[in-house]
This record gives C-alpha cells, structure tokens and sequence, in this order.
C-alpha cells in the first residue's frame, strides 16, 4: 500500500496534467496537444508489456522470482528521473522525449509492482490485498492532484517534475527493504486468516 501510494500519483500526473502543462508552459496549441500528447501514452503501452516481458525473460534464464522481479523493477524507476529533465530544457521535442522514457519506465514499474499481492500472498487472499493497494493508489493521486495545483499556481512545473521523478526510486527502496525476499507467504488453511498473521509470517521468512 505504501509502495503504490508513494510511486503511482506520477501516473496520474501524466494523465491529467500533461495537456495543461504543454498549453501553459510549451505554449502548444490545441490542435498541437492533439498531434503530440497522445506519444508518451503511447511508449507507457510498450512499458506495459516490456515490464512483464523482462521479468519472464530473466526467470526463463534462471533467475528466482525475487532477484528478476527486484530488478525490473529497479530497471523501470531508474528511467523516472529522466523525468526531471523534461522541466528544464527548452526544446519541447525533447521535453516531449524524456516524457516518453517516464511513462515507459511507469507502466514497467505498474507491470511488476501490481503482481506483487499474487507473488506474496495466496490465492485467496490475493483480491483483498490487490484492493488495498489500488486503495491506497488513488487516495495518494488525489492528494497529490490538489498538491500539483497549489504548487502550480505559486511556484512552476519544476518543483512537480523533481518530484514525480523521485518517487518510483523512492518507492522502490521501500520494495527492496520492506520485503527483502519476494517468495509466497504459506498460511495454514486451517487457522482463520487474520492481517496480522499475515505480517508476521512475512517478517519470519524475510
């Protein structure tokens, strides 16, 4: 929960704000936010399926399920600060470009941070942790919608850029310490499911 809430308001910042941000700061018209704000939605496409693909393709090789899934992950935040970039250069093509090497890296990142409840937990527990997290994503992105604006209209995109672009390493160190194996957690189907078994199950096998 704390993972998605951390990493996925970035998501939603591309969704949202990219078409104000071209008008306001790029000056695109609106026939030029139809031409072009579609291109980095389209390199998130290929982040979904290369996230997935890189992960199979590392465990096909022989890698464990914690080593390639820790670092496609890993691989996927470290394109984020690219974002960064974006802000601060004058050509808008490129700012464009480095738009796009963002949204492939998130969608990579949602590719392998969205199987974790089915890497972690049974099967019958899966939806219910899957929904926590999806939870969790969205009341982050709300908070951080009403945040983007405030600090838009006092200071500039800079600041928001800095951020969005930090937030996937960010998420990911909380990945790599908070579950320092990526195994199944074995419950005993005969005892009642409680939340907190399920912790201190984790916390044994890490």
């Amino acid at each position: 929960m704390l993972v998605r809430f951390i990493s996925d308001p970035a998501w939603y910042f591309y969704l949202f704000w990219l078409p104000e941000y071209l008008h306001s700061v790029r000056g695109f018209s609106l026939q030029q936010i139809g031409y072009f704000a579609w291109i980095p939605f389209l390199t998130a496409d290929f982040g979904s399926v290369a996230g997935g693909w890189i992960n199979t393709f590392l465990m096909r090789r022989g890698w464990s399920l914690n080593k390639a899934r820790k670092v496609a992950m890993a691989g996927s935040a470290a394109c984020m600060p690219l974002a960064i970039a974006a802000a601060h250069v004058s050509d808008a093509r490129i700012a464009i470009a480095f738009i796009c090497l963002a949204t492939f890296g998130q969608q990579a990142w949602s590719a392998n941070i969205i199987t974790l409840p089915a890497d972690l937990f049974p099967s019958k527990v899966v939806a219910s942790v899957y929904g926590l997290s999806a939870l969790s994503s969205s009341f982050g992105a709300m908070v951080f919608m009403l945040l983007i604006g405030w600090v838009v209209d006092h200071f500039s995109y800079a600041p928001i850029f800095v951020t969005v672009g930090l937030m996937h390493p960010l998420a990911a160190a909380v990945v790599f310490v908070s579950i320092p194996r990526i195994e199944l957690i074995r419950i005993d189907r005969t005892v009642p499911i409680r939340p907190e078994k399920l912790v201190s199950k984790q916390r044994a096998q890490g």
